[in-house]
């Protein structure tokens, strides 16, 4: 399967407004409908993703299968040297195929490129082996963090630190 990652393409927001809908909405099992209803209505919403994506606060890496996104990274600007991936998600029929890898890859690039020295993750427990076989190290678990679920961190150091980089604005 021809998978390839690159950056969101501002006319390409709908149809990742679609997936990101679809993936936030079936595949975060830890979020209540009320929490998850409350992420896509006001905190990552359509107009949210056109404000960050044309401020550059936040980056968003999409899967194509041809034309059609079937997948995707939230990064947030990268702060004090680590790229953080907020989201991280690929349609069901499109898993296992090695989308979910080359994301990584291109989200490891994007904060190489940057001059970040490590990446990190935050991850639900059903996607906890996934970032082990991506090679990401697990560096710990946050007890009920952030609207009330377990968090499972992941993090990988790219490279040294560079001073310039982490105070960048």
């Amino acid at each position: 399967m021809d998978i390839i990652v690159e950056a969101l393409k501002l006319q390409e927001l709908d149809s990742f407004w679609q997936v990101f809908k679809i993936v936030l909405s079936k595949d975060f099992p830890g979020y209540s409908p009320k929490v998850v209803d409350y992420f896509l209505n006001k905190l990552y919403n359509q107009a949210s993703f056109n404000y960050w994506l044309n401020s550059g606060y936040k980056t968003v890496l999409v899967a194509k299968f041809g034309n059609t996104i079937i997948g995707f990274a939230v990064i947030d600007k990268p702060y004090g040297g680590v790229c953080f991936c907020r989201w991280l998600g690929i349609l069901k029929n499109f898993r296992k195929k090695g989308a979910g890898k080359k994301i990584i890859a291109a989200w490891i690039q994007y904060a190489k490129e940057y001059g970040c020295h490590k990446v990190e993750v935050a991850s639900q427990p059903n996607a906890k082996i996934f970032y082990q076989k991506c090679n990401l190290d697990f560096e710990g678990k946050r007890k009920l963090s952030y609207f009330g679920i377990d968090q499972y961190i992941f993090g990988k150091v790219i490279s040294e630190q560079n001073d310039e980089v982490m105070i960048r604005d």
